[in-house]
């Protein structure tokens, strides 16, 4: 059975709970966000409430720090990445991580006609494949995560 990423995005942890940054904010901001959060990306929301990028840990490595930018005074939307791929609840994991692998970015926003319903990582889409998969690396990764969700005994 194929599996959309509408039903990995239910499945994960924070259950696809958007997290934003102000298009106004500072790169500074951004990555507070991103530390506080345990994040890879966050998505740059205007004063709309519209999505107007995305800012990644890859934007803050090239556009900021290789680039000399001082995070205190630039502003996010200077370094955000504004061409930002989507894709629909219906899409098979296969294809968001295909599109991924493809286009080299790892993450892919996941939208629902006009709205927002979740983004996804590359490493969402990998560990839903291994989660699902029937050969003895997949076993192993199921085995471990069974392991790591049971409470330890005293």
């Amino acid at each position: 059975m194929t599996e959309t990423v509408a039903e990995a995005i239910a499945k994960k942890r924070d259950r696809g709970r958007l997290v934003t940054v102000p298009a106004g904010a500072l790169v500074r901001d951004a990555v507070e966000t991103l530390v506080e959060e345990r994040l890879g990306a966050v998505l740059i929301e205007n004063e709309d409430g519209l999505i107007d990028g995305i800012f990644t840990e890859r934007d803050l490595l090239v556009r900021v720090v290789h680039a000399h930018r001082d995070p205190d005074t630039t502003p996010i939307s200077l370094v955000m990445t504004r061409d930002v791929r989507f894709v629909s609840p219906g899409t098979t994991v296969e294809a968001a991580l295909a599109l991924m692998h493809v286009n080299r970015f790892r993450h892919l926003i996941v939208m629902d006609g006009p709205r927002v319903v979740g983004l996804v990582s590359s490493g969402d889409m990998v560990g839903e494949i291994l989660l699902r998969g029937e050969g003895r690396f997949e076993a192993a990764v199921r085995q471990k995560l069974d392991t790591t969700a049971q409470p330890e005994k005293a």
